[in-house]
């Protein structure tokens, strides 16, 4: 094997690419990067069509202008405010949000974490801290759920990564590890045999939720982790970002789900997009997802219909959105749009 395919075979070449394959990408505003550093694998980069900013993968993680001019807040889903130890949010009676790392495969300029940018990134967790969630989780009787995530969990090595699924495998209470991750939309490579080994042994039920928001984001390589993932017996569900100028149009949404079924990957949230600092610029506004979901609804099968949802400022808590299937006076509507009386 020539090495220079061996090494885009590798998922540790490719992130230590990350930094510089993105300085070799025109359009991007100076100010902006210094704030928000750019990064992005060269395997998500050669997903890219054309280079432009009109591609859909490039909009992602181009740096620009528009990401300053910004009054939101850096926090203000209150993360920090409902963590009672380093690392761990718990806001949910039941489920707790694990912060594993604060590096990723991808800076997505969309990130809700953005203001962790503008740190040192978070290294992966010592013994004591770890030791110390283990300690607090077993006196939260009701937690049933740990969400992993980041940063992006799943570009730690393979000992930190199977030591987070150990200790909170240790917890009685914790019947299943929801791991936050986009490695399969830039990083496929990382599903290696030896991590899916690892998910395999695991005790306790690992479900996979990934990000991908554009179908120009499928891959064969996505494609091929997913069975891996599958064999591993760790099922795969998608957590899509409504996006503006990238993907709200029921079009491409459409596309998108419809891929993801094929390659065995459930749609499960579609999402506006959080009022984060840097991030006001792709937020389209929730009645434009409420519409799309409503054209979506009457031209896809409903294995491929995600939830809409936004999440409620000051830790207050996912809301769903549903469209209005009914007409002023209260009828239902067929899919034709004729009035059902009899309902």
């Amino acid at each position: 094997m020539p090495t220079s395919l061996r090494n885009w075979n590798n998922w540790k070449w490719q992130l230590s690419h990350a930094r510089s394959a993105m300085a070799e990408i025109p359009f991007q505003d100076d100010a902006t990067a210094k704030l928000y550093p750019p990064y992005a694998t060269p395997f998500y980069l050669s997903l890219a069509k054309e280079l432009s900013l009109q591609d859909p993968v490039l909009q992602q993680c181009i740096p620009l202008p528009r990401e300053l001019d910004d009054t939101a807040e850096d926090d203000p889903l209150a993360e920090e405010r409902d963590s009672p130890l380093p690392r761990l949010v718990h806001r949910y009676r039941d489920r707790a949000l694990f912060l594993a790392c604060g590096t990723c495969a991808v800076h997505c300029r969309h990130c809700m974490r953005k203001r962790l940018w503008k740190q040192a990134p978070l290294c992966a967790p010592t013994a004591e801290e770890l030791s110390q969630v283990q300690k607090y989780l077993m006196q939260q009787s009701d937690v049933r759920e740990i969400l992993i995530s980041g940063g992006d969990p799943l570009t730690l090595p393979d000992k930190n990564i199977a030591q987070i699924l150990e200790t909170f495998a240790s917890v009685p209470t914790v019947e299943m590890l929801r791991i936050g991750t986009r490695t399969l939309v830039a990083l496929p490579q990382r599903f290696t045999p030896s991590l899916c080994r690892i998910f395999a042994r695991c005790p306790k039920t690992i479900w996979i939720a990934t990000h991908f928001n554009h179908p120009q984001e499928i891959s064969p390589e996505a494609e091929r982790a997913v069975l891996s993932l599958m064999k591993a017996g760790v099922p795969v569900v998608n957590q899509c970002v409504l996006l503006k100028g990238i993907n709200d149009s029921a079009e491409i949404l459409g596309k998108l789900f419809t891929e993801l079924l094929r390659i065995r990957i459930k749609p499960y949230y579609l999402f506006h997009g959080d009022p984060v600092k840097g991030t006001s610029c792709f937020r389209t506004g929730l009645q434009k997802g409420v519409d799309i979901l409503k054209q979506l609804h009457h031209n896809l099968t409903g294995m491929g219909l995600p939830a809409f949802a936004f999440d409620l400022p000051e830790g207050g808590g996912k809301i769903r959105l549903e469209p209005d299937f009914t007409t002023e006076n209260g009828k239902y509507l067929s899919r034709s749009g004729t009035p059902l009386p009899y309902l």
